[in-house]
């Protein structure tokens, strides 16, 4: 019983360094014993304590995605013209960039046609390829604007 809730509250401390972890885990040691004791809870005050906002962390990568769009709003209302004009162009910048990403996986796409069109004539293996194209660039797309979101909204954070 107790080894469980060590191992739940050692997932729930995962955005704290193995060290911390496991200081965190020996100081609750006693708390854990007791039947009562609620991991999240007790992983609520450990980052509270440490000034971590635990509401925003990864409680899922809809609501991960939200907060951080939320930032980003955030932090574009409080900014001056000036820094305003200047995220609008990275922004514009960053919509070129995952509109250039498509350019790679069209000609691939396109050499694979070619390749089907040799070997075979059903029209199902031109529908495969090309769904298999497509759900690879929409995973591709979909991490890079997250990683080049993130990135914007830890930039401009800290820019009056």
């Amino acid at each position: 019983m107790k080894e469980e809730k060590i191992r739940k509250l050692n997932n729930e401390l995962k955005f704290l360094t193995e060290s911390e972890r496991q200081k965190e885990i020996t100081n609750y040691n006693v708390a854990l014993e007791s039947n009562n004791a609620d991991v999240k809870a007790i992983a609520a005050e450990i980052y509270l304590r440490r000034g971590i906002d635990y509401s925003k962390l990864n409680k899922g990568l809809f609501n991960n995605i939200t907060n951080t769009i939320t930032d980003l709003s955030n932090i574009f209302k409080n900014k001056d013209s000036k820094v305003k004009k200047k995220m609008i162009i990275e922004i514009i910048y960053i919509v070129l960039v995952l509109l250039l990403l498509k350019i790679p996986f069209d000609l691939v796409r396109d050499v694979g046609y070619d390749y089907i069109d040799l070997l075979s004539t059903n029209n199902t293996y031109y529908i495969l390829w090309n769904v298999l194209f497509l759900v690879l660039y929409t995973i591709t797309i979909f991490c890079t604007f997250i990683v080049l979101i993130r990135n914007f909204n830890n930039k401009y954070k800290n820019i009056n």
